[in-house]
Parts: structure tokens; sequence; C-alpha cells
């Protein structure tokens, strides 16, 4: 998947490879957490280099901080509150237009195929687009 973020950047940050207790539901399949002063980071996380997964990491990751939520009968595309780079103002606008048009297509064709595992959407997300289920 192509990336709206630096490889840097998001290697420096790793908000998105950090789980408080209450999110491990969301940790993607197939991947291994460890605690770590109360937090639960990713096994694949490197301080330096990001991921080590590479191209070989689960959707939800690689489509992060893009993800899909439900609500009622409609699924919401969102930018996820807590990405520090992407929730500047003055990003806001690349963000829609470049997930909408690159990340979206893929993320909601998987998300309803696992309807059950998507999480109720949280008000402080910004809606990016709405679509039916």
């Amino acid at each position: 998947m192509v990336s709206i973020l630096k490889h840097e950047t998001c290697a420096k940050c790793k908000i998105c490879c950090t789980f408080k207790k209450e999110s491990l539901v969301y940790v993607p399949k197939g991947i291994e957490v460890k605690e770590k002063n109360g937090l639960f980071a990713c096994v694949h996380h490197c301080e330096n280099m990001g991921c080590r997964l590479r191209k070989n990491k689960p959707l939800e990751c690689a489509a992060w901080p893009f993800s899909v939520s439900k609500r009622g009968k409609e699924l919401l595309f969102v930018l996820e509150h807590s990405c520090p780079e992407l929730n500047k103002k003055e990003r806001l606008q690349e963000a829609k237009k470049f997930g909408l048009e690159m990340v979206a297509p893929a993320l909601l064709e998987y998300s309803r195929q696992h309807l059950d595992t998507l999480r109720e959407y949280d008000e402080k997300n910004k809606i990016m687009g709405i679509f039916k289920a």
C-alpha cells in the first residue's frame, strides 16, 4: 500500500503499534504484543526502522491511521484521532483525498468481509467518508 507518511515519521511515533489493555481487541489477527510499562507494544516494531514486517503487515496496520468503524448500518471511513501528523489542520485535506483514493477501496472491501471485527465509531475520529455496510 502506498503511504502518505514518511517512514521515519512513523518509526519515531509508534502510536499505531502501542495498545492500552482495553484496546487489545483491535490488535490485528496474527500480531503478537508484549506488555511494557502498562502498555502493549507490537513485537514487530523497531525503534530505528519502524515495522519489521514491511510489506507483509496486515491490512489494518498498512492502512493506519485510516480505519473503518460502524455506526448503525453505515461504515465510516475515518482518520484515527491519535495520529499526530495527519491530524494537523494543514494536512487534513491531503489526508482525506489520499485516504479516499488510495486506502478506502481495499479497506472497505476487507471490512465488509469482517463486519464482526469492526468497532463502533469513536467521535474523536474524523469521518472521511460514509458508506453502506
